[in-house]
């Protein structure tokens, strides 16, 4: 009886994490040639109704509070059908939306749908329009009732092709807007997501993007660092980080094919965002490539027998697109004042998870202290811990697993200011 009480308490405490706090689910997807017809994608390979069944379809997997999209056809139209006959269907209506700028005259379009229950829009604004443009969506956080809670979207589709010349109109691309958002959004909630393009870490994208030095006050960190931050390009090392494509063999002109082997689409946060300095906070480990199970390396999406997620969707995910979404996870913590934050809080990010041999923790906090690290299984028996000293910035630390049990577990870190976080681990 002791032990099925204890069980109880451990996963009453794990739901309370969240409870306490409005969460966020953010996705990003590109939905390829989304209601625009070309030579290659036609009304028959590519049909809007048959996309619509299969977004429907893979948004039982993870339904998002934040959508954005590339590759919408430009037609006015397309968002506010979109929202009628995929979003706000079986008595859902809470679903917005807002087109993306095409000051550039672009074939395709970005574009944002949040939940208005949430979220209400206060601007959309152009980072730049070369090449294609570049937006920029500010939302209020409805449950902060200071009004005071910004978190902003910025929706890029990076140039496509392999080609030299490509990656400096991506690189160009990037550099506009990370100018643009040190002039505009200095030290904000910002996070950039899209279909980049980029096939390595090294790429000028890249590097603008996630460089400190050139953009002290706006640059990005990426959820996957280090582990998923590479020489991604058909490379099986990142097996488990590749978003395209969905097609092994090419049996519709429409979607790319060669199966899972690049690292695409992206979602990154801002140094705000990962701190939690202003009212919003990643949750660590919540970073997902929806539908890769890391077995799909040059393998479609949806054969072999995926583990990630249903058939039902794996088959959507191949049948809709030759991208999948990317997804993350936002805690609302509240407005404080300034001097009222703790200078020691520690934010952290856990990967892989599920895992199987070890599992990798990031730390990032302002100043120098002590973490705390317990392991323990369903029963509440402890089978590892250790406390380790976390400096200023990012430091990182492995826990081995492999000797452990497959199942559930639990890992409680807490810091020197008894700041406590316990997120579940599946080792399999």
């Amino acid at each position: 009886m002791k032990k099925i009480t204890l069980l109880i308490s451990l996963i009453i405490s794990f739901s309370a994490l969240f409870a306490q706090n409005d969460t966020l689910k953010v996705m990003q997807y590109n939905l390829l040639n989304y209601g625009n017809n070309t030579s290659y994608c036609t009304t028959t390979n590519n049909n809007i109704n048959d996309k619509n069944s299969y977004i429907r379809t893979i948004l039982t997997a993870y339904y998002p509070d934040i959508f954005t999209v590339c590759e919408m056809g430009k037609s006015s139209s397309l968002p506010s059908d979109f929202v009628q006959n995929v979003l706000n269907i079986n008595g859902t209506n809470y679903w917005m939306t807002r087109a993306g700028s095409n000051n550039s005259n672009s074939s395709l379009i970005n574009c944002v749908f949040y939940n208005s229950l949430k979220l209400s829009l206060v601007a959309h604004h152009t980072a730049q329009t070369y090449t294609r443009d570049i937006d920029v969506y500010d939302f209020r956080v409805k449950s902060d009732d200071s009004g005071q809670t910004i978190l902003t979207c910025i929706v890029a589709h990076l140039k496509a092709g392999s080609s030299s010349d490509d990656a400096s109109k991506r690189k160009i691309m990037a550099e506009n807007t990370m100018s643009y958002l040190e002039s505009n959004y200095r030290e904000k909630n910002v996070l950039i997501m899209g279909d980049f393009n980029l096939y390595t870490s090294t790429e000028g994208a890249y590097q603008a993007f996630t460089n400190q030095s050139a953009y002290p006050n706006s640059y990005f960190i990426d959820p996957l660092y280090p582990y998923g931050v590479g020489a991604w390009n058909n490379n099986s090392s990142y097996a488990e980080y590749h978003t395209q494509s969905t097609h092994k063999d090419s049996d519709s002109n429409c979607h790319s094919s060669g199966g899972m082997d690049d690292r695409f689409d992206f979602i990154l946060m801002s140094e705000n965002i990962y701190g939690g300095r202003d009212g919003i906070r990643y949750v660590g480990g919540s970073y997902n490539a929806l539908g890769n199970d890391g077995r799909r390396f040059n393998k479609s999406i949806n054969n072999p027998t995926n583990y990630a997620v249903s058939q039902a969707v794996a088959d959507a995910l191949y049948g809709n697109s030759d991208h999948i979404p990317v997804t993350m996870k936002l805690v609302y913590t509240g407005h404080y004042d300034v001097n009222e934050l703790s200078t020691n809080e520690l934010s952290f990010d856990i990967f892989p998870n599920p895992a199987n041999n070890k599992i990798n923790i990031r730390f990032y906090q302002d100043n120098f202290g002590q973490a705390n690290l317990l392991l323990f299984n369903t029963l509440g028996q402890t089978v590892y811990s250790e406390k380790i000293s976390v400096s200023d910035g990012m430091s990182e630390h492995v826990i081995p697993v492999d000797n452990l049990q497959k199942g559930l577990y639990f890992l409680k870190i807490s810091n020197a200011d008894g700041l406590t976080e316990t997120v579940k681990i599946v080792i399999e």
